[in-house]
């Protein structure tokens, strides 16, 4: 069948209700529960897949960077599935099982135990779990490749955004040339008044 997951890639993981699996309350820690949410584009509800070895993946949180685990290394019916650090684990590995209409099964390497939303649940804050295999509808997943809004090629093509142009330079006052035929009046200087000359004495009277 063909291949329907490429590795090192981002997916949402959506459920037949359209709902996909994200990490509860935008959680970063070990431990955090996973759920179903309506999907509103956030990290916390996308999966980068990577393949580990063919077939199998590993599902690591966008925001978290932590994997889609199940809890305490368990294999029986019911065992949770939360998100934990990366640790290599068959617990932390899946395999992708293609089924008909674009659906695929996620069957934990541990158990062989698959992917499933615990009791039916519907709508928003189901819990997820594994269980066996029983081809229920609440055990089908689609996983939708997330696209960049624009990739560096689509930038490189886009075309550049106008300049703004720039506003005209202000031209400086010039000094207008004087007029033919009257000279321009300058203010008359004012005279230093003269000092008046000392009187000399008159020389001593002599017979």
């Amino acid at each position: 069948m063909k291949e329907t997951v490429s590795s090192n890639t981002v997916y949402t993981i959506s459920s037949k209700d359209g709902r996909v699996l994200e990490v509860a309350g935008f959680a970063r820690h070990a431990g955090a529960a996973v759920q179903l949410w309506e999907s509103a584009g956030s990290a916390s509800q996308q999966w980068v897949a990577s393949e580990v070895k063919p077939g199998v993946y590993k599902l690591e949180n966008r925001l978290s960077g932590k994997v889609l685990d199940v809890a305490q290394a368990g294999t029986a019916n019911g065992s949770p599935v939360h998100q934990w650090d990366y640790v290599g684990k068959d617990n932390q590995l899946w395999a992708v099982q293609p089924v008909k209409g674009g659906w695929v099964k996620l069957k934990s390497v541990l158990s062989g135990k698959v992917l499933d939303i615990a009791g039916l649940a519907a709508g928003n804050g189901a819990r997820v779990q594994i269980w066996e295999d029983v081809n229920g509808d609440n055990q089908l997943w689609k996983l939708t490749e997330v696209k960049p809004e624009t990739t560096p090629e689509k930038q490189a093509e886009a075309p550049a955004a106008p300049r703004r142009p720039r506003p005209p330079k202000r031209q400086s006052r010039r000094k207008r040339p004087p007029l033919p035929g009257r000279r321009r009046l300058q203010s008359p200087r004012r005279k230093r008044k003269s000092k008046a000359p000392r009187a000399q004495k008159p020389a001593p009277y002599t017979l």
